[in-house]
């Protein structure tokens, strides 16, 4: 009988922990969402280099990314010139839950007419990592006879 009475104290000990540990389980609290920060060049590789300068630089720079699908433009200073390639380089933080970043950029400031064009090759956000380096070279062209477009690729990316 004694020993009766101490397993079903044993049993109920036993299982009110087991519950305890599911309820714990349960409600543990989500992982802390990681900052993510992208460093990023953008050449403008169609740019002459001669006369009218204002196509030297790319200009209204934007992050895009996604999810969520974001375009956040890039402040003008935040941007550093490269004179050797006539580039801009910038650190920009993404939007938590980012998978893939790219850019848009426009090559053409001196034309009337510019548009973005494609963005070929966005960057992708593997989990773990807290800073994308990435490179894109753009480039703009003139759609005859309208406007000139800027497309941009991804030529290279590392995480850390």
């Amino acid at each position: 009988m004694f020993a009766g009475k101490l397993a079903r104290r044993a049993l109920a000990l036993g299982s009110a922990l087991v519950t305890t540990g599911a309820a714990i389980v349960a409600f543990q609290q989500p992982a802390a969402a990681v900052n993510v920060t992208l460093q990023a060049t953008v050449d403008c590789t169609s740019s002459n280099y001669s006369g009218n300068t204002s196509d030297w630089y790319p200009n209204t720079l934007a992050v895009v990314t996604s999810p969520p699908s974001t375009s956040t433009p890039v402040p003008n200073g935040s941007l550093v010139a490269n004179p050797a390639n006539h580039s801009y380089q910038f650190s920009q933080a993404l939007p938590s839950g980012a998978t893939s970043v790219t850019i848009n950029a426009k090559c053409s400031s001196g034309h009337q007419y510019d548009l973005y064009g494609v963005s070929n090759g966005s960057a992708s956000i593997p989990a773990g990592y807290t800073t994308v380096t990435a490179s894109w070279a753009c480039a703009a062209w003139q759609v005859y006879p309208g406007p000139y477009v800027t497309n941009c690729s991804l030529q290279s990316v590392s995480y850390s």
